[in-house]
């Protein structure tokens, strides 16, 4: 077996890649991947980001694209789908924990001046069209961020308080939530993005019955 193929064998997120070099090289690539973007990025920068050699970085990864995978992977997982979870179990109200990590997206967009986006956006944008296999883990990704907020939906759907299909509206907020960051990283205007952020806000009151 070839060592790609033992690594995809092992899982994108083995504990090998939760501590010490390996996570040090995978937090180093996101940072670049989400700030200078994917294609701009060299293994070469990521090695020196952090301080190591690039055998080192061959070591756990066959390529870049090896890195890039348990990015997006770590990247779903810490900025998305755990955060998400939290604000869920805080409370029953699916109107009260959207508003409060919608809420917290804002913060973060407007703690980084607006810079980076999302980085799922990001790569989306970037290498769809280029890369296909990155393709389909982010299309994978993107499915799961819809499949979890559909699971929180769901009761409101059958009781009838949601407006809207609970998978049609999980795909609205993701849609709505990333025009929303690709905005705020283009104008990086505040008031604007807050203006942006409120609208959707408007849109949980108004598809949301209490």
């Amino acid at each position: 077996m070839s060592k790609a193929a033992l690594k995809d064998q092992e899982g994108l997120d083995s504990d090998k890649f939760k501590k010490g070099t390996p996570a040090k090289l995978v937090k180093a690539a996101e940072q670049l991947f989400w700030y200078q973007g994917h294609k701009a990025t060299s293994i070469d920068e990521i090695v020196q980001k952090t301080k190591q050699s690039k055998g080192a970085f061959f070591h756990y990864f066959s390529s870049k694209n090896d890195v890039t995978k348990v990015v997006i992977e770590r990247y779903a997982r810490e900025e998305i789908a755990g955060p998400l979870e939290k604000y869920f179990a805080q409370t029953s109200d699916i109107k009260e924990a959207l508003l409060i990590w919608a809420q917290d997206v804002f913060t973060q967009a407007m703690n980084r001046r607006f810079k980076g986006g999302c980085m799922l956006g990001n790569m989306a944008l970037e290498l769809s069209d280029q890369d296909d296999e990155i393709r389909q883990q982010l299309a994978h990704v993107f499915l799961d961020w819809e499949n979890q907020l559909s699971n929180f939906f769901r009761e409101e759907g059958r009781r009838g308080s949601l407006l809207m299909e609970p998978r049609q509206f999980a795909r609205v907020v993701i849609a709505t939530l990333e025009g929303f960051l690709m905005s705020a990283k283009v104008h990086k205007d505040k008031r604007r993005a807050a203006r942006e952020f409120q609208a959707l806000a408007e849109l949980f009151e108004r598809l949301i019955r209490d």
